[in-house]
């Protein structure tokens, strides 16, 4: 692994897309069933409680007054309107607080800038900064901000809570690379930190680009009609420059660490396979704060987020959660996370590890026991309800996770995707089993028709349900695809969760455009990326593109020399799966490819091609040169605007 190296994420990168297609209609009103229920949350929740606005506001020095996007949501200072559950409304406008605040002594975060934020401590001689914000052009603004106030010192650490790009991909907005390859600046990060944000990052990376657009509503305009929030924050602010990432230089191995940087105590606490593959949580006991990461924060998190990856350990989370309370819950006094506004004061920092604690605990033992009562995914979710006694509990809403998708996620942990009816082991495929959902229902006029009735009667769950079989079993149906958009749009409106909002509003918006979107050139994996992936993970990457039924009872077997980085490894083509054994070579193989790193990377990214490449000498290749071409033959380009609420056509 390179000591310094520079990442893009290609899913990442998507989030800046302000439009996939042309919008369509305008978005329509709240229909008055969904006006009241909206309405009806007014005496639900206790909006009187304004301890969240107090502290949210406490220490703020100054914000930014030159950037566009910090205006973009404006429209959040008036009255939750119809259109929006007041809940989610409520923590959009506290997400919309921005700016640099001081937290106690030495302690500063820059909040409301990017998706995350990006706290400050103030050591000897420099400064220790943990978490740099998603993008280089944000996080140099933000610490700019905080130079505007504080003196300016060098930057004498980075430590990275855990592997999401929110949090490390404004590195180079912060610190010169000459700086860390130097040793002037320390990169800290958890175990496992680069193999999870290559885990994260590559191999399902379009599929979850193109579903991350739909969790946070990127090419949603901002306006009660649209995207008003992410639950964590606000996406606007993530900045538009790319992200990159320092690779680090220290890595905190234990469960529990305590390393003196630049004279500040810091014990750091290991929490792996919670909120992140690889993450951690930090203890400053001259300032009494506890930063929990992104293990809890002012709402219930996700389990499996919609965007997808790897499900999450409640369980664990919860038990991480309580040995935090009992290593420091007697002298803490400030709670931090690198996302939303801090807790002050002992007891109701203990009071709100108490509840997160529980929190998670709660989801994951009441999943498990509907589960080992014979209860399905659908159902266990319909049947859970919020922990006694946090039914008023702000922070432990479902701004983004939900208590219906964390439940589906425990289930998902442990017994995957089948409910055990033998009836859904081998399901139709969608638009195979649209047609004769379709045709049994008495066709698709009398399918509307009906459906039309249920909408007015405001049964838009089922009428979303009921109109993706008719939009499966003809996309060009509009009747349907209009009265499928008009039910998301309704269950956008009324949803308390920001990733729900956005999903059923973004597959509205694709649904009214009936024009089939063009298949667009998937990123793949980012350049500095590929560049600091093992040679090991990049040919598991190119494993993942290649075509096995197209590549059929084919067999290469090739040797592979670089001639930079004196590595090799041999490479096998067989039964449509490619494998890979590094430094070996077989004396048989079909061909040995001699080139170096970045003649590779230059094909694999496209920008050259391999016949290219050997005939400029940048690849030699003795024995059958037609089996190397015919092995990049076999690989798959991807869609990364590929259809999601319709079918292929």
């Amino acid at each position: 692994m390179r000591t310094v190296s520079r990442l893009l994420l290609p899913f990442l990168l998507l989030f800046n897309v302000r439009a996939l297609d042309a919008q369509g209609p305008t978005p329509k009103p709240a229909e008055p069933s969904v006006a009241a229920a909206n309405r009806a949350v007014l005496s639900q929740l206790p909006f009187a409680d304004r301890q969240d606005f107090e502290d949210a506001t406490r220490g703020f020095i100054a914000t930014r007054n030159n950037a566009a996007d910090l205006a973009l949501y404006g429209f959040l200072k008036q009255d939750a309107p119809p259109t929006v559950n007041p809940s989610l409304w409520r923590q959009a406008q506290l997400n919309a607080i921005h700016g640099l605040f001081k937290v106690t002594d030495g302690i500063y975060q820059l909040r409301g800038l990017s998706l995350a934020n990006m706290t400050i401590v103030e050591g000897a001689t420099g400064l220790i900064v943990i978490d740099t914000l998603y993008s280089a052009d944000v996080a140099r603004d933000a610490l700019e901000l905080y130079f505007a106030q504080r003196p300016r010192k060098p930057v004498k650490a980075i430590i990275y809570t855990h592997s999401h790009a929110d949090h490390y991909g404004g590195a180079r907005g912060v610190v010169r690379e000459e700086d860390v390859a130097s040793g002037a600046t320390r990169v800290i990060a958890p175990a496992g930190f680069m193999e999870a944000v290559v885990s994260e990052s590559v191999t399902g990376g379009n599929a979850m680009a193109r579903r991350a657009q739909y969790q946070f509503g990127i090419p949603l305009p901002r306006n009660d009609r649209g995207n008003i929030d992410a639950g964590l924050g606000k996406m606007d602010m993530g900045g538009r420059g790319g992200g990159g990432l320092f690779a680090p230089t220290d890595t905190i191995e234990q469960p529990i660490e305590t390393r003196v940087i630049d004279g500040v105590t810091i014990v750091f606490q290991l929490a792996p396979k919670s909120e992140a593959p690889a993450e951690m949580h930090l203890y400053l006991p001259q300032s009494h704060v506890l930063d929990m990461a992104e293990n809890v924060t002012h709402n219930l998190h996700n389990l499996l987020p919609l965007r997808g990856t790897e499900v999450r350990d409640a369980n664990g989370w919860s038990h991480y959660i309580n040995d935090a309370l009992t290593r420091f819950g007697a002298d803490v006094q400030v709670l931090i996370a690198q996302h939303h506004w801090p807790v002050w004061d002992n007891s109701r920092v203990v009071e709100r590890l108490q509840v997160h604690r529980d929190l998670y605990k709660y989801v994951h033992d009441q999943s498990v026991r509907m589960m080992n009562q014979g209860f399905g995914p659908a159902e266990i979710a319909e049947a859970m309800t919020m922990p006694p006694g946090m039914e008023n509990e702000w922070s432990a809403r479902g701004y983004y996770g939900t208590l219906s998708h964390d439940a589906k996620a425990v289930y998902q942990k442990y017994l995957g995707w089948y409910d055990g009816n033998p009836a859904t082991l081998n399901v139709l495929p969608p638009a195979d089993g649209a047609k004769k959902y379709i045709e049994y229902m008495g066709g698709a006029a009398a399918v509307v028709k009906r459906a039309r009735e249920d909408f007015n009667a405001g049964n838009f769950r089922w009428v979303a349900q009921v109109m993706d079989q008719v939009v499966f079993a003809d996309p060009a149906n509009t009747e349907a695809r209009t009265l499928a958009a008009d039910a998301f749009e309704q269950l956008g409106y009324q949803a308390e969760s920001a990733t729900w909002r956005n999903a059923y509003l973004l597959g509205a918006q694709e649904l009214r455009n009936t024009t089939a979107p063009a298949p667009r050139p998937s990123p793949g994996v980012g350049p500095d990326m590929l560049h600091a992936m093992p040679l090991s993970l990049v040919f598991e990457y190119l494993g993942t593109r290649v075509n096995g039924p197209r590549a059929g009872a084919a067999r290469i077997v090739i040797n592979w020399r670089f001639a930079d980085t004196q590595e090799s490894l041999v490479s096998n083509l067989g039964h449509g799966a490619l494998t890979t054994t590094l430094d070996r070579s077989k004396p048989d193989a079909n061909a040995t490819v001699i080139l170096t790193r970045p003649a590779l990377e230059a094909i694999v990214l496209g920008q050259r091609t391999l016949a290219n490449a050997m005939q400029s000498g940048a690849v030699t290749v003795s024995g059958d040169a037609s089996q190397l071409t015919k092995l990049f033959s076999f690989l798959d380009a991807f869609d990364a605007a590929f259809p999601v609420v319709e079918p292929r056509r």
